[in-house]
């Protein structure tokens, strides 16, 4: 069994690509109008992406989803909160949670860092970290917009990826001021590991848990803790409950 060892749950990331990263371009678009860009758009996303993510996750992973009844009736936009454990599966898993919602994860500056993808990333729904605060603005509203049309915004609050890991590492509220702020339905989104039958690497199901909402009595700052609370402790009972196959040892240790 490979180990890896650790000292800062908050800031250690094992997921490098070995991509350098670079500032998101200046002129970076975070909402496209041109129409011809947008009918491309849906063919990548919803002819080509959508179905061979899908079929990728259950064959490769031998992916499947539980309790998505929670879903069920959901007329507005909404936040994902997910875990992170793998690079392509967390990104592709909220793809097909509800196939008629549109998903837009959040993403780091590496992937708008791989020369030559740059507008895939882009018409796969991809909403790259601003780099400047002109961008941050326009980040904003990108989001804000996406949750009007009525889709799903996925973050990874643990920020940093940490392969086939089985727990939940703790993490701040600062990525839930985007919900605090509108109001919007907050649903939890656990990845866990389980031996399969036949190989040594683990078969992925994802649990969905919500919605959360706001308090309208509380601050924006006491709505960020209290959202991100109840996140933790959903996903922390998924894990603990149904992740139960450790494929990569993890080892505290001392930080230097």
């Amino acid at each position: 069994m490979k180990i890896i060892y650790y000292s800062d749950e908050l800031n250690d990331d094992f997921g490098d690509l070995g991509i350098k990263v670079r500032p998101l371009r200046k002129k970076y678009k975070y909402v496209h109008t041109n129409i011809v860009w947008r009918f491309i758009q849906f063919i990548v996303y919803r002819i080509i992406a959508q179905p061979l993510v899908t079929l990728y996750m259950k064959f490769v992973f031998l992916h499947s989803y539980r309790n998505r009844k929670v879903l069920k009736g959901l007329k507005s936009g909404a936040y994902i909160y997910s875990n992170h454990t793998n690079n392509l599966p967390d990104v592709f898993i909220p793809y097909a949670l509800v196939w008629h919602k549109k998903n837009y994860p959040i993403a780091g500056p590496a992937l708008m860092s791989i020369k030559g993808i740059n507008s895939l990333v882009e018409m796969l729904g991809a909403i790259p970290l601003a780099s400047d605060f002109h961008q941050m603005g326009e980040m904003r509203k990108c989001i804000f917009l996406r949750i009007k049309q009525k889709a799903f915004v996925t973050i990874y609050p643990e920020a940093h990826v940490w392969p086939y890991y089985t727990k939940i590492r703790p993490f701040r509220e600062n990525s839930f001021h985007f919900p605090a702020e509108d109001g919007s339905p907050v649903f939890a989104l656990t990845n866990c590991y389980k031996k399969r039958l036949l190989g040594k690497r683990p078969r992925i199901v994802t649990y969905i848990d919500g919605p959360f909402y706001p308090d309208k009595n509380l601050s924006r700052k006491e709505n960020m803790k209290l959202l991100r609370n109840k996140c933790y402790e959903a996903m922390c009972r998924r894990a603990e409950q149904s992740s139960t196959y450790e494929y990569i040892h993890y080892e505290k240790v001392e930080k230097n």
